[in-house]
């Protein structure tokens, strides 16, 4: 345990898209989708901000039809270079649950909430924010 906590005093602290970065994606046999998946193995950097704020900025992918939104998928990058679209990885859009409503934009927008790490439920992301405050950038 001495030396996890030593190594991690010397490693960068990561924040942001950065730190969500740090996984490794590993495929394995997911027993719900009777299917090879994509499964995330968390840095240990990921472990230790579980539960904690995070803030990202990026941009709202709609999963409700309604214009106000307080459940959606936040990607680091623009629709057209999302995850979904297949131009990025997983570690690069993450799942916000909203403490309001919020307007969608396409405009840039900062979330703020609580981590959580998700490695074992392949119908959601590999990162869910929670209790999230969302905020258009000018």
């Amino acid at each position: 345990m001495l030396a996890i906590f030593l190594s991690l005093l010397f490693i960068p602290q990561l924040s942001g898209w950065e730190l969500l970065s740090s996984v490794e994606i590993v495929m394995g046999y997911d027993d719900f989708m009777s299917a090879e998946v994509e499964q995330p193995k968390f840095s240990e950097q990921l472990k230790l901000r579980e539960g904690k704020e995070l803030t990202l900025e990026g941009f709202i992918i709609p999963l409700q039809q309604e214009s106000d939104q307080d459940y959606f998928v936040l990607s680091r990058f623009p629709y057209q270079s999302c995850f979904f679209c297949g131009a990025a990885g997983p570690e690069t859009v993450v799942e916000v649950y909203s403490d309001r409503q919020f307007r969608f934009t396409d405009e840039r927008v900062r979330v703020t909430g609580k981590l959580r790490l998700n490695d074992d439920n392949p119908l959601h992301l590999f990162y869910i924010l929670e209790d999230c405050q969302v905020t258009k950038l000018d």
